[in-house]
C-alpha cells in the first residue's frame, strides 16, 4: 500500500465517524379481510391473490412526526457520504459537531408531537371507528402506552477504526487479514466518496441548466413559463456542503466547488428570469462546467 493511501486511511480515522438515524413511527395501516373479500367480490377475483388494506390513521395524523424524520435525515445526508446500505453515514468530525444540536432539535420535536399525537389518539380512534363502519378492527388500535412505544428516533454514532490499530486476539495471519479487509473496504470507500461528489455536481447541474434552457426557449418564443428559484438556489445550497462531503480534502474536487461557486454565488435570479444575454452566459458556464464534471476521473487510492 503506499504512503498517501496509508495517510489518507490514517486521516479518515481521525477526522470522520460514523452516524446513523433510526426514526418508528406507529403503523398507519392493516390488512382487513373483509375489505379484501369485497375487492374480490366486486372484481370477480380470486380472495387469495388479493391482500386489502386500510387506513389507520391519516396522513395529516402523522405528518408532523414524519417531517421531523424527513428533515433530520435531509440535513444529514446533505453534508455526509454512504458507508453502507443500512443507513450509516460518514460525516467530519468537525461537521457533525456542527450538526448535532440541529439533529436533536429535530428529534426533540419529533418526540414533541408523539406526544400530542398520543394526547389525541382516542379521538383518532373515534374517527377511524366512524369513518371505517363496518371495516373499524377495535384489536388493531391498541392502548395508547403500546402506540407510544412505537415511535422512535435514535442518533448513533460509531468511530472509523484506523486499520493499523486494530485490537484483537488472534492469530497473526488472521489479524493480517482483517487488516487486508478492512483496508480495502476503506480505500473502497474513499474513492466511492469523490464519485458521490462528483454525481452530486452534475445532477443538480442538469436540472439547473435544463431548467434554465427551457426558461431561455420559452422566453425567445414569446411564451410564458415558470422557473423556480431552486434552480439557481439549489446549486448555491449545495456548494455550502462540498467541504463537507469532500472528505478525502481533495484539492481538484474542491476548484470544481470554487467554479460553482463563483458562477452561482452571486447570480441574480431576477436577470436570469428577464435577461437572454445573462441567461446564455450561465448555459455556456454551466455547460462547460458540466462537460468539464463528466469527463473527469478522479484520482484514486490503490489498496
Amino acid at each position: 500500500m503506499s504512503t498517501d493511501t496509508q495517510s489518507a486511511l490514517k486521516r479518515f480515522s481521525e477526522n470522520c465517524m460514523l452516524v446513523s438515524i433510526r426514526v418508528g413511527v406507529a403503523g398507519q395501516t392493516y390488512t382487513s379481510s373483509r375489505a379484501s373479500n369485497d375487492a374480490a367480490m366486486v372484481n370477480n377475483a380470486n380472495i387469495d391473490r388479493i391482500k386489502t388494506s386500510v387506513l389507520k390513521f391519516t396522513n395529516a395524523d402523522l405528518k408532523p412526526c414524519r417531517k421531523e424524520r424527513d428533515d433530520a435525515k435531509a440535513l444529514l445526508n446533505a453534508v455526509t457520504v454512504p458507508w453502507n446500505s443500512d443507513g450509516e453515514r460518514i460525516v467530519q468530525v468537525k461537521t457533525y459537531q456542527n450538526i448535532k444540536s440541529r439533529l436533536r432539535n429535530h428529534r426533540a420535536k419529533f418526540f414533541d408531537y408523539r406526544d400530542e399525537f398520543i394526547r389525541n389518539y382516542s379521538t383518532l380512534v373515534d374517527s377511524a371507528r366512524e369513518e371505517l363502519t363496518y371495516l373499524f378492527d377495535e384489536n388493531r388500535f391498541p392502548n395508547p402506552d403500546v402506540v407510544s412505544g412505537q415511535f422512535s428516533f435514535d442518533i448513533k454514532t460509531d468511530v472509523i477504526t484506523d486499520p493499523e490499530d486494530i485490537r484483537i486476539t488472534g492469530t497473526v495471519e488472521l489479524i493480517e487479514e482483517v487488516r487486508e479487509e478492512m483496508q480495502q473496504r476503506q480505500v473502497r470507500t474513499l474513492n466511492d466518496s469523490k464519485q458521490d461528489f462528483l454525481d452530486r455536481l452534475i445532477d443538480r447541474l442538469k436540472k439547473t441548466y435544463g431548467s434554465v434552457s427551457n426558461l431561455h426557449e420559452k422566453k425567445e418564443a414569446g411564451e410564458d413559463t415558470k422557473f423556480f428559484d431552486s434552480a439557481i438556489t439549489g446549486v448555491v445550497t449545495l456548494c455550502e456542503t462540498l467541504s463537507d462531503i469532500n472528505i478525502t480534502k481533495d484539492p481538484e474536487l474542491e476548484d470544481f466547488g470554487n467554479q460553482l461557486e463563483q458562477t452561482f454565488g452571486n447570480l441574480d435570479i431576477t436577470m436570469i428570469k428577464e435577461s437572454p444575454t445573462v441567461r446564455e452566459e450561465v448555459l455556456e458556464t454551466t455547460g462547460s462546467i458540466l462537460e468539464a464534471l463528466e469527463n473527469y476521473k478522479p484520482t484514486t487510492f490503490k489498496a
